[in-house]
């Protein structure tokens, strides 16, 4: 076999590697043909970092469709973006198409990693390091390790194509070159054969992979066995969700021989394997030492009770590494991330537009999912109500002493903005809004955003602002500095998974698994609360009872539904999951069609004037949205490929 690696020498660069290691900071130079890339350990090595390089960027919110396809983050118009490459955000504007689909990872093309060759590439690389007669100066320790970590990845690539596209080709082995016609003309499969294969492959290689990375200076963002037990999990909680099960709006979706390529039948049993999954998956990331991420023991500060937990949520997404982070993209650009995020703190920083851009917004409706400071959504917090607070949400009130480390004291801002829970303040910034980190750590004296039309931080000459009026402080390292003189700007892994999401996959799938009328298991609110207790709320339980207007809704399994959907969203907010949670849950139509994208009059200078919510732009989605397009050209090529409902 002598055949060119043409996908090795056309590796885009070392910065679009998934990690931050001297591992995955290398690609393969001058390697022409397969015999040259497995004739020894260096060689072979470098492979495999190809096999890594494909992982998507999840940092970056052109290429990242859970960043910018849905609601939670909203740009100026189109046509009047300050940046060219805004993929994912053509999504969210309806202009997915089949043509020159965006996102396209199935090919690779319009912000889209060629997902297809990635499998290929990993092929390649099980089949040449499983011979013992390659690669001979291998040991069999590390043999076995590389092996596993490819059909890891392997899997991986089948799940994130699953997850966008459903039912799809599996690629197990390469085809030879002596393949016909009809042979390279694959076919789609059933979604139970993929997760099936996904499973299996996964089962096969996970104990050969190491519990816990042993060098950290060199290995930091390989796969280890909870991360490849976290991806089985998310594959199972994907497949049991209503998306994939028993979902009848996809009968007709047959494949040829005349079956549906998803099953018809509901199945009670798949949230009992997606709950297994995901014990195994958190009991596997305790032992290797994850914990959910904690400001005071981690940076050995003391703050005041709400900003330490503000800064809990904060910093589990930006401190590099950090325990609970289970796997991460080390390489996704989110240096570029956090400029889009960063408002203008100073008066100075106005000559720092590329880097303090503010233009990252997120939307009213993000403000509006999070609880009160009573741990309940605002629309039943009986406080908020019976004081007309929720009534009154969008009216003005001045911040208080009691609110000053969030919202500085005697400022104006919108009702909405106050008693919130900690995870509000640690997510969002906004007028008003008191800013810890960036060199002002003394909590009572912390930069705060003015963000009014003429304002430091809002609308102004400049091109760049928040359309919204919100902006994302979770996606912001907090020791980031950007001075008169220079600008530290440091990247961090962005997450794949984190603890919080086994915990809160764990709980759903737990809930789900209850048969109707049974009582919930106890283990499903021991999962959230560990996640609430982080962010300083009490049990949802006692939350519920003390504080909302449906004290009971916790105690069946419905309730609870709402309940832990409401908590992802909230937990996990900002950090690209709402988007994929909402489609398989069958709820982006409803929540997406035919509404709103909603923010505060940016372009208004006085506060009554300000504090007016406008219409920004109207959202359409409709049933083919749910699965996305595979584009019209390799339909015709491949007439065995069927090509997605409404599309």
């Amino acid at each position: 076999m002598n055949m060119k690696i043409r996908e090795i020498l056309a590796v885009l660069a070392v910065s679009a590697l998934c990690g931050c290691t001297d591992f995955l900071d290398v690609v393969p130079d001058n390697i022409a043909t397969i015999e040259m890339a497995f004739n020894n350990r260096a060689n072979a090595e470098k492979y495999l970092a190809t096999c890594y390089a494909r992982v998507p960027l999840y940092g970056n919110q052109h290429e990242n469709p859970g960043l910018t396809a849905g609601n939670d983050i909203w740009y100026y118009t189109m046509e009047d973006h300050y940046f060219s490459n805004t993929w994912a955000f053509g999504i969210a504007n309806g202009l997915q198409n089949v043509s020159d689909p965006i996102n396209n990872y199935w090919d690779g093309v319009k912000g889209g990693k060629p997902l297809y060759q990635a499998i290929r590439d990993c092929n390649i690389f099980i089949e040449n390091v499983s011979d013992r007669n390659r690669v001979t100066d291998l040991n069999e320790t590390d043999r076995r390790r590389w092996i596993a970590e490819a059909k890891i990845l392997k899997a991986y690539y089948h799940f994130y194509l699953f997850q966008l596209y459903g039912p799809i080709p599996i690629v197990d082995v390469n085809l030879p070159i002596s393949a016909t016609e009809e042979e390279v003309r694959i076919k789609r499969d059933k979604v139970e054969t993929v997760v099936n294969y996904i499973v299996n492959l996964i089962d096969e290689a996970t104990g050969d992979l190491p519990l816990k990375i042993q060098n950290e200076a060199t290995e930091m963002g390989r796969l280890t066995q909870p991360a490849a037990l976290a991806i089985k999990a998310k594959t199972l909680l994907l497949a049991a969700s209503p998306l994939f099960n028993g979902n009848t709006d996809y009968a007709n979706f047959k494949d040829w021989d005349g079956e549906p390529y998803f099953p018809q039948e509901y199945s009670t049993n798949k949230w009992k394997l997606a709950a297994d999954a995901c014990e195994e998956a958190l009991k596997t990331a305790i032992e290797a030492g994850h914990g959910l991420y904690n400001f005071k023991e981690e940076s050995l500060t003391n703050l005041p009770d709400g900003l330490m937990y503000s800064m809990n949520v904060r910093q589990a997404v930006t401190e590099r590494f950090n325990r609970e982070l289970v796997w991460g993209c080390g390489k996704s650009y989110t240096r570029d991330l956090q400029c889009h995020c960063q408002p203008r703190l100073a008066a100075y920083q106005i000559e720092k537009e590329y880097t303090c851009r503010g233009m990252y917004a997120p939307t009213l409706d993000i403000a509006e999912m999070f609880y009160s400071s009573n741990g309940v959504p605002i629309e039943e917090d009986k406080e908020w109500i019976s004081s007309n607070g929720y009534s009154e949400r969008y009216q003005v009130a001045t911040a208080t002493e009691a609110d000053k480390y969030f919202v500085k004291e005697g400022y104006q801002t919108a009702k909405l903005n106050l008693n919130r829970e900690p995870r509000f303040y640690g997510t969002l910034g906004f007028d008003g809004a008191s800013w810890y980190g960036h060199g002002k750590n003394n909590p009572d004296d912390l930069y705060y955003l003015e963000a009014k039309k003429g304002q430091v931080s809002g609308q102004s000459s400049l091109a760049l602002y928040s359309i919204t009026g919100y902006y994302a402080k979770k996606l912001i390292y907090y020791k980031n500095i950007i001075s008169q003189t220079s600008e530290v700007i440091e990247e961090y892994p962005f997450p794949i998974v984190r603890l919080a999401d086994l915990y809160l996959m764990y709980a759903e799938a737990l809930n789900e698994a209850t048969d109707n009328g049974e009582f919930v298991p106890t283990e499903v609110y021991t999962n959230i609360d560990i996640v609430r207790e982080r962010s300083g709320l009490e049990g949802v339980i006692d939350s519920w009872k003390k504080y909302s207007t449906n004290p009971n809704k916790p105690s069946t399994k419905e309730g609870m539904r709402e309940i832990i959907r409401r908590e992802r969203q909230i937990e996990l907010a900002l950090e690209g999951i709402r988007y994929h949670d909402l489609r398989r849950w069958k709820l982006a139509k409803s929540t997406y069609n035919n509404t709103f994208v909603r923010g505060w009059s940016i372009d208004q200078e006085n506060t009554e004037d300000y504090y007016v919510v406008r219409n920004i732009a109207q959202k359409k989605y409709s049933q083919k949205d749910y699965l996305w397009p595979v584009k019209y050209d390799d339909i015709i090529k491949n007439p065995n490929l069927k090509q997605n409902p409404g599309w």
